[in-house]
């Protein structure tokens, strides 16, 4: 009997996903643990092996398309088997027409979930248009059609079922399509060319990321606190370690993580959450670093952080950074933080506030070392300050706990020598 291909759960949140890639075609053989497919989750775009050996008997899901859990994407058997049978045993139909799986003519990030166009596009066809008005397109199309004010239902698009790719944009670019996309309106005096608004297809990870910070803002209560911190022992000693260790490079972030690792360990009432009932206090302290990706916002951890020294934390985030942005993280080393570290400060952003990730009681927000004049035994003189922002879940903590936290994170900050020890 012919094996259905159901699409598996690749995190431990991925409630769908996307088929970003398929890496078989109709008819090609199969074996155990070969990659089949790239399934974009609400994490990231993760690799697909074949729990089963066979021939591909049909590709039931194309690229783009986004489904849930457990349903079929793909049959695997032998020449020759029913399909048909195998579908209506496993209690799913096939789609009348699907089409095999094609590549895109250019390299472009995940594809951002579409629903399923018509199966037998031709290749000068119009953008495919979902039932909602959204046109089918890959991330990075969808991104260059918006910043050149290229309507995408104007694009003609020749991926899988009529998707927009890089290489049509490109080519609509090259052929005045951002002029064409616009219309010229005046108000008298001058004219102005107006173009439409564009709707943008949700990622798995944007999904998840709108989902989960709704339900923080909704469901936990939180408050916030702010202590300015002098940096300057912080720069001395980052300069020193620079030219001490020249092929370790330690950032400001770096210490910033360790000193919040070495003060969970002085307040670990603060590395904790609320399951619904209770207090949890976790037992490992797991600092996570938000990373901004494409598609969104991840929170890998830097396990066991209190333990490590500096530059092996300075190790671990250049390799956690390195792997977020490559999209080559694995489930289990993008989940399981107990306290998250949010860092804007390479922006140039002073202050910010964040919000709770769930599953923790706290977070904390990085701002960026600025030049201040500050007061010393009464007189001015030039010192490099950095203000943090600790927002925190009050059904776990109060505000005076908060507090305590934070001046003895100012310590490690202003004498970074005593996390050393």
């Amino acid at each position: 009997m012919a094996t259905i291909v159901e699409l598996p759960r690749l995190s431990d949140t991925m409630e769908e996903g996307v088929i970003a890639k398929w890496h078989i075609a109709e008819g090609d053989k199969v074996k155990r643990g070969q990659i089949i497919a790239d399934v974009e989750t609400d994490k990231a775009t993760m690799e697909y092996e074949s729990f089963d050996a066979g021939t591909v008997l049909k590709i039931i899901a194309a690229e783009g398309d986004t489904h849930a859990i457990g349903t079929p994407i793909a049959v695997l058997g032998k020449p020759g088997e029913d399909v048909d049978a195998a579908l209506a045993k496993a209690g799913s139909a096939a789609p009348a027409a699907p089409a095999a799986p094609a590549a895109e003519s250019a390299p472009a990030p995940a594809a951002a979930p579409a629903p399923a166009a018509p199966a037998a596009a031709p290749a000068a066809a119009p953008a495919s248009t979902a039932a909602d008005g959204r046109v089918a397109a890959s991330p990075l199309a969808r991104r260059m059609a918006h910043e050149a004010g290229i309507a995408l239902s104007a694009i003609t698009g020749s991926g899988p079922h009529g998707r927009v790719v890089k290489a049509d944009v490109e080519a609509a670019i090259a052929g005045g399509g951002a002029a064409a996309a616009g219309t010229t309106v005046s108000d008298g005096a001058r004219t102005f060319v107006s173009r439409p608004d564009t709707t943008m297809s949700l990622s798995q990870m944007r999904k998840t990321i709108a989902k989960r910070m709704g339900q923080s803002n909704a469901e936990i209560p939180h408050f916030y606190l702010t202590i300015d911190a002098d940096m300057g022992g912080a720069v001395a000693m980052r300069t020193q370690l620079k030219a001490a260790l020249p092929d370790v490079k330690i950032s400001y972030n770096d210490m910033v993580i360790l000193a919040v690792a070495k003060a969970l360990v002085k307040h670990p009432e603060i590395n904790a959450y609320w399951d619904g009932k209770t207090i949890i206090r976790r037992g490992d302290i797991h600092v996570g670093m938000a990373v901004a990706v494409e598609d969104g916002l991840i929170v890998p951890p830097v396990r066991h952080t209190e333990q490590r020294t500096l530059s092996e934390v300075a190790k671990a985030t250049r390799a956690i950074g390195t792997k977020a942005r490559d999209k080559k993280l694995s489930p289990a080393e993008m989940t399981g933080s107990t306290f998250t570290v949010s860092n804007l400060g390479m922006f140039g952003i002073e202050q910010f506030l964040a919000v709770i990730n769930p599953g923790e009681g706290a977070i904390l927000a990085v701002g960026a070392i600025r030049d201040e004049a500050v007061v010393v035994d009464g007189k001015l003189e030039p010192g490099k300050r950095m203000r943090v922002n600790l927002a925190c879940d009050h059904r776990v903590m109060d505000g005076a706990v908060g507090a305590q936290f934070l001046v003895t994170l100012r310590g490690y900050l202003e004498q970074p020598l005593a996390m050393l020890a």
